[in-house]
């Protein structure tokens, strides 16, 4: 898929190249300016796959959330259009290279169905196509609670997209199948692992007037390959059988993997509220993951003051007592890895936004994060000093400009 991608790239870039195709071409872009500071000193908040943030590394960093994205699309026929977008953010290696994050054959069948083929943003959430388009968004960055729990932005595949009346609402039926192989870091000893994952997906989007509903189910396969990791299963299945029926029910190689969400958001009167939940489950030794948001904002005139309480919780299996058999160091070792799992968080976050014409947002945001007990939380890049048993509670500032043009 990876080579289709390139291929589709190119071959747009020719087109476009070609001065005797007269194209309809529309460029446009994204981005966000922001600053963020974050209390702890024991481990960094991070967005998703960032290897570093505001914390430990540093008390403030820019990098957080500034991005920089252009997108250009073109209409190839009466059917056809194609789409490319480069994106610049912080990614796992820490530089801000740009990146292809869209390139997108449509096809258009009829009025009501879009066919697309290639690089498109994973879909399951409320806010999952226009995530990185901040301006779109209420908050500084969406709650890490739910759109956390799938830590890849693109996925590359097929998709369907199909639009049909339900009584009074509008529905938006959207069905596909879809790869994603991303890195992720590992701070604590300097390393990156690499996932590959397989899905096929649907959802229904309901729409009618200020108010929409989504849900959707995806199910596919994974594969986790990461150096230190790979070592410890290489030692449990040297432990004989027992070991390897451990090593077999903790194995993150071909496990099967659900997504579940449900989303929901009202608009009137000024008045915004806003809601989603999620539930992740990876088959054997990965805790099963919960998230849930809720936000609530008033407009007067171009502000919008706004709270949102998030909740992420896990649930599964914190030790194995077959690893007893072996002695303390594989019994910890063991309850090591199930606790890596553990994303047990709590957040309240408070924020302000003002409207600065028809191109540009500016917000301000105050997040309260606290760990659940026995967890690492939302955090990563965790110093020896970071209480896992009792972690501390601690406030993210953000200030951001989000514009478009």
């Amino acid at each position: 898929m990876r080579n289709a991608i390139r291929l589709l790239t190119t071959l747009l870039g020719i087109v476009l190249a070609t001065p005797a195709m007269a194209l309809d071409a529309r460029f446009a872009g994204f981005g966000t300016a922001s600053l963020s500071c974050f209390g702890s000193e024991a481990a960094d908040f991070v967005n998703n796959d960032q290897p570093e943030g505001p914390g430990r590394t540093r008390d403030c960093d820019s990098g957080l959330d500034s991005m920089l994205g252009v997108q250009l699309d073109v209409d190839l026929s009466e059917t056809f259009d194609a789409g490319v977008q480069l994106l610049a953010e912080r990614n796992v290696e820490g530089d801000f290279d740009p990146r292809v994050s869209v390139a997108q054959l449509r096809w258009h069948p009829s009025a009501t169905t879009t066919v697309r083929v290639g690089r498109m943003p994973s879909a399951s959430f409320l806010h999952a196509e226009d995530r990185r388009v901040r301006y779109a968004l209420p908050w500084v960055r969406p709650p890490l609670e739910v759109y956390g729990m799938l830590p890849v932005f693109v996925q590359d595949g097929v998709d369907v997209l199909h639009v049909s009346p339900f009584g009074t609402w509008t529905g938006e039926w959207h069905l596909g199948v879809a790869q994603s192989d991303f890195e992720y870091p590992v701070p604590s000893i300097g390393d990156t692992g690499e996932v590959e994952s397989e899905a096929v997906f649907g959802h229904l989007l309901l729409r009618r007037g200020g108010t929409q509903f989504k849900a959707g189910y995806a199910f596919g396969n994974m594969t986790v390959r990461q150096a230190q990791l790979d070592a410890f299963h290489d030692l449990l299945n040297s432990l004989g059988p027992v070991g390897q029926e451990i090593a077999d029910d903790m194995s993150v190689k071909d496990v099967r993997t659900h997504l579940l969400t449900f989303g929901a958001s009202h608009e009137r009167n000024d008045w915004l509220l806003m809601g989603e939940f999620g539930y992740r489950a990876i088959e054997r030794g990965l805790r099963d993951q919960f998230g849930a948001y809720v936000t609530v904002g008033r407009r007067f005139g171009p502000w919008m003051p706004y709270f949102t309480l998030g909740r992420r919780w896990t649930h599964g299996d914190d030790t194995d007592s077959r690893a007893a058999m072996f002695g303390p160091q594989i019994e910890a070792a063991v309850e090591g890895f199930l606790a890596t799992s553990k994303w047990d968080s709590k957040s309240l976050s408070l924020g302000l936004s003002r409207e600065l014409g028809r191109q540009a947002t500016l917000k301000f945001q105050a997040d309260w994060v606290k760990p659940d007990d026995d967890s690492w939380g939302l955090l990563t890049n965790h110093g020896p000093d970071y209480d896992f048993a009792h972690p501390d509670s601690d406030w993210l500032f953000t200030l951001s400009l989000d514009f478009v043009f």
